[in-house]
């Protein structure tokens, strides 16, 4: 009922008034059962509710992206230098984790193939020079985890590190799969061909 328009008892208000009377009404007294959502709705408008429903959408999407590349590094059990995902992490893993000794560029350090018959190497480059390529990816995954003195005569002193404590297995091939996106074909060709050839 209007309370701007007084009724006379015994007598009810016209279609009119009575429409007239809903419209003049507060939102909060048409329904006033609605709950804090609908309310906020109100209050938000029609350029509120989109705002706040297109971020609602980003973040499910985002969340979604960023489950499925976490998906997809950690079950990895092998290089795949042309996923984009995989690459990217082991990019970053390579720049906290290789690039102080083999080089951001992965270039190596200078004076790499001299002779070191006792050891003590510079660190190899990783760009597909040297001897890298005619190792086979699992020989590399081995390489990184365990380090070189394992695969090294006693007398020997290799100074690779080994990341078996500190870096997960997908951690390792994403490593590989940025590395090898740096090849050239004819190098992934050579280690492919070579990997063939000793059966690894």
């Amino acid at each position: 009922m209007d309370p701007k328009v007084p009724r006379e008892p015994g007598r009810t208000l016209g279609p009119e008034r009575r429409l007239r009377g809903l419209v003049d009404q507060e939102p909060d007294d048409l329904s006033p059962e609605r709950g804090v959502l609908g309310d906020l709705g109100n209050r938000l408008g029609p350029k509120g509710r989109f705002l706040v429903a297109a971020a609602v959408i980003g973040a499910a999407i985002t969340g979604g992206s960023l489950a499925y590349e976490r998906y997809t590094t950690t079950a990895v059990t092998g290089v795949s230098h042309t996923n984009p995902a995989l690459v990217g992490l082991g990019h970053s893993l390579y720049d906290q984790n290789c690039g102080y000794c083999h080089g951001i560029d992965l270039a190596g350090q200078p004076g790499w193939d001299g002779s070191f018959p006792d050891g003590n190497r510079p660190a190899v480059p990783l760009d597909g020079r040297g001897p890298i390529a005619r190792l086979s990816d699992r020989d590399l995954f081995d390489l990184i985890k365990y380090g070189g003195q394992p695969f090294s005569p006693p007398s020997y002193k290799n100074n690779m590190p080994g990341y078996d404590s500190s870096l997960a297995d997908a951690d390792i091939w994403a490593i590989l799969s940025y590395v090898k996106s740096k090849w050239s074909e004819e190098t992934l060709a050579r280690q492919r061909e070579l990997a063939e050839q000793s059966g690894s």
